[in-house]
């Protein structure tokens, strides 16, 4: 899924600075980096930075059945090609299984927001 400005579709500010998401010049991975994952769409270099996005804690959570599952990581590469520190987390990784993509609506939604308390904890000072 490709967005118009990287990680969203209303307009975000790069440095360098753009007017027009025209600006932006993409390219697509040739393969994507696992078999269940879809080839993401990044920057060609040099990349425009974010720069008004980071200086605090950056979580993307990703869920095992949620049908996000499989391009969830580009969100993750596009930051960090944009100088966005993040951390990536693939929910059934930490042994936390078969979320959906309403995870708060769930029934192990307290455990998953037990997880996420002690993330933020862990990086919030």
């Amino acid at each position: 899924m490709q967005l118009a400005w990287g990680v969203t579709d209303i307009p975000v500010s790069y440095t360098p600075a753009i007017r027009s998401t025209d600006e932006l010049v993409l390219e697509q991975e040739a393969t994507a980096s696992q078999p269940d994952l879809v080839a993401c769409w990044r920057q060609k270099e040099p990349a425009r930075k974010l720069t008004h996005v980071g200086g605090r804690p950056i979580l993307v959570l990703i869920t095992e059945s949620s049908y996000h599952a499989q391009y969830d990581h580009c969100l993750s590469n596009w930051l960090t090609q944009a100088g966005v520190a993040n951390e990536m987390v693939r929910l059934e990784q930490v042994g936390i299984r078969g979320n959906g993509h309403m995870v708060m609506l769930e029934k192990n939604s307290l455990e998953v927001a037990s997880w996420i308390d002690r993330w933020l904890r862990s990086k919030v000072r």
